[in-house]
């Protein structure tokens, strides 16, 4: 037991590491009664030299609320001692635990898991400095494999287990950080991911970062912490430049404060090499690698999200679920190597949502059993219905199939989209059977006048890419040169960077493109362009690039980006329309309005086309001229139909159109 004698020279050898108060006890009470909110601050900031002291004197815990209790009595004072998290031990055998736990949830990654246990475990054996990194770890695989799930898991497994005080992962997507301008938010992100309790920090997307954040990730990991360039005060929670470089509160590096980074990525670490270099790769010791899920692991996920599903609608809709061996036959079917379990996730979800419509509109529903034959169906108090889990992509194939015929001309245009499609058909046939793909490039360049159809075409190209699998979210940004191109240093690339994010997962059409290249003086435009190629490359499997322009013009623009040029295999001309497919297209306009157009106009607009193409002429005819024609004739039968009301109101006559008194200009082509 702690006796007066001792509880004194703990409180002297604890006080005298930062302030001396055996002056001020000696000197007056009354002064320490004054500085009493000051001693309690003291108390606590020293808490682990009390736990030193502790250890030192072989105080039990009896002892420390003694000397708790006296202390508040003796000064009278109020203790309030923060809580004590005791860590559990980081023993063989809990780390065997950890990996029990950890190969039961990422099914089929039994050796991926044993690889990241042990990543996790080799501090505890080879020791660490907290001040640095505490370990570095590469974890690398194709997509739907479980690699951020892995990340998430061993989060929650370390607290589990006792091993860490927080079971958050802090996410750092790197893709945001593409310019040096951008470094202040860089530094606050990654500031706050190394200062917080999370133990791990997921970093992903650093291929696509700018070269001075990835080389800061690199010194991390090869020193343990990284010098920054300047020097910071935190104001507000914020990083902010410092001014006055003698206050107590500059923080001029990042130090790893024991936390596990781990780079998430597709590629093989050798491939890594050209982004952080050879000592970057050389340092760490732990690459992990996740394998595509082979048939007994794809069986055992099936079972697990069909057993999810039946409890779900157990609990949730109090339905008894049966299902049928063939559902698990289907879903087998439908699974796809390169998307893993995000491949078999979406029909399971409409099954179940299924079975909630099936709750809300029946009330005497208590078992459902499911079973596939063409369609899945649904069978409940002698009832059978078809659940509606049709694949969206196929009918919107269809969708996108039926729009296209209805386009007008334009034959070559659509057959070569058609030819796209077929090859990636046969690009996932081949996938599933295990066989290496064709891959082809999709960015493309349409040439031609305007009006010729390039944005109609360019908004179908979005959608059939999402619907088959290419895209993810399959929206068209359209743009031009003023979208991209800043108005001072240092403002293009993050104006173009966030361009590109907007359109990822979709298509990024650029009219009149040739505008970004304006000479070799032009910085601002060719630094727009360095950008868009730099993340048509980190963003290959997300995003399609359309390049839009006269076809003359577009020709030039290439001959002077050899870069550009190299990167669009597939360059379309888009062929001026004839009169008869302006004729048609007019049409087309007008039934969209909900008109017809006489069948006496139609000859007389035909004949005016063919005329106005003749001219040669970029700026006069195509689809614009087309709608012009069309909307005026809609205004012309407006003021016809207020002099004679009993007119068919839906009809454009000939006259609507008063083509003779159109000003054609200039003299026919053949004439020239």
């Amino acid at each position: 037991m702690a006796n007066k004698e001792d509880r004194e020279k703990m409180m002297e050898e604890v006080f005298s590491k930062r302030r001396n108060f055996s002056n001020i006890y000696n000197d007056s009470v009354d002064v320490l009664k004054d500085t009493e909110s000051e001693l309690n601050k003291i108390l606590l900031q020293n808490q682990k030299d009390i736990e030193e002291m502790t250890k030192r004197f072989n105080y039990s815990d009896e002892d420390l609320k003694k000397l708790k209790s006296d202390i508040e009595k003796d000064f009278n004072i109020s203790i309030d001692t923060p809580e004590t998290v005791v860590l559990g031990k980081a023993s063989k055998e809990v780390f065997e635990n950890i990996y029990k736990d950890l190969s039961e949830t990422i099914i089929g990654e039994d050796e991926a898991c044993k690889a990241f246990t042990t990543a996790f475990r080799r501090p505890y054996v080879v020791g660490s400095d907290p001040q640095k990194i505490r370990n570095s770890i590469i974890l690398y695989g194709t997509n739907g494999t479980g690699r951020h799930q892995m990340v998430y898991t061993m989060g929650t497994l370390l607290k589990k287990y006792g091993l860490t005080v927080s079971s958050e992962v802090i996410e750092l997507d790197m893709s945001r950080y593409q310019s040096s301008s951008q470094e202040v938010l860089f530094l606050q992100d990654i500031y706050v991911a190394l200062t917080g309790k999370n133990p791990i920090v997921l970093i992903e997307n650093f291929e696509e970062a700018s070269p001075i954040f990835n080389r800061m990730l690199a010194e991390l990991v090869m020193e343990g912490n990284c010098v920054l360039s300047k020097r910071y005060t935190l104001k507000n929670n914020q990083l902010v430049e410092a001014t006055n470089t003698l206050s107590g509160d500059i923080i001029d590096r990042l130090n790893g404060n024991d936390k596990i980074l781990v780079f998430v990525t597709e590629k093989n670490p050798t491939k890594l090499m050209d982004i952080f270099g050879k000592s970057f790769i050389e340092k760490i010791d732990d690459k992990v690698k996740t394998e595509k899920l082979n048939e007994e692991a794809l069986v055992r996920i099936i079972d697990q999200l069909i057993e999810s599903l039946v409890q779900r609608c157990k609990s949730q809709l109090e339905i008894e679920l049966s299902v049928d061996p063939s559902i698990n036959k289907y879903l087998k079917s439908i699974y796809e190597p390169n998307d893993g379990i995000d491949s078999l996730s979406p029909t399971v979800k409409k099954i179940y949502n299924e079975m909630v419509d099936i709750a809300l509109k029946h009330d005497d529903v208590t078992s459902v059993v499911i079973r596939h034959d063409e369609t899945i169906k649904a069978s409940f108090n002698e009832t059978s219905i078809d659940m509606d889990v049709i694949d969206d992509s196929r009918a919107e194939r269809e969708e996108i199939q039926k729009e296209l015929d209805e386009v007008v001309g334009l034959e070559d245009v659509k057959n070569y989209l058609l030819s796209l499609e077929n090859l990636i058909k046969i690009n996932q046939i081949r996938r599933q059977k295990g066989l290496k793909t064709n891959e082809i490039s999709k960015h493309m360049i349409f040439t031609g006048n305007p009006g010729t159809g390039k944005t109609t075409i360019a908004r179908l190209v979005s959608r059939m890419m999402k619907a088959c699998g290419i895209l993810k979210q399959g929206q068209l940004v359209e743009v031009t040169r003023a979208d991209l191109v800043g108005k001072y240093v240092g403002h293009t690339a993050p104006l173009t960077m966030s361009v590109i994010q907007s359109a990822l997962g979709g298509v990024l059409f650029i009219d009149e493109a040739y505008s970004l290249y304006r000479g070799k003086d032009d910085s601002f435009g060719l630094e727009a362009i360095d950008t868009l190629v730099k993340a048509m490359e980190d963003h290959r499997d997300d995003l399609i690039v359309i390049l839009a322009g006269y076809t003359k013009e577009m020709k030039d623009f290439l001959e002077a980006n050899s870069g550009l040029k190299s990167r669009f295999a597939n360059i379309i001309e888009f062929s001026d329309y004839t009169g008869e497919e302006l004729m048609l297209i007019s049409k087309s306009i007008a039934k969209g309005k909900d008109y017809v157009i006489a069948e006496d106009a139609l000859r007389p607009l035909q004949d005016y086309f063919t005329l106005i193409q003749s001219r040669n002429d970029p700026n006069s005819g195509n689809g614009r001229l087309a709608r012009n024609l069309v909307e005026d004739a809609i205004l012309n039968q407006s003021k016809r139909l207020l002099d004679n009301p009993d007119a068919q109101m839906n009809l454009l006559e000939r006259v609507d159109f008063n083509l003779g008194e159109k000003n054609l200009g200039g003299k026919p082509k053949e004439e020239e």
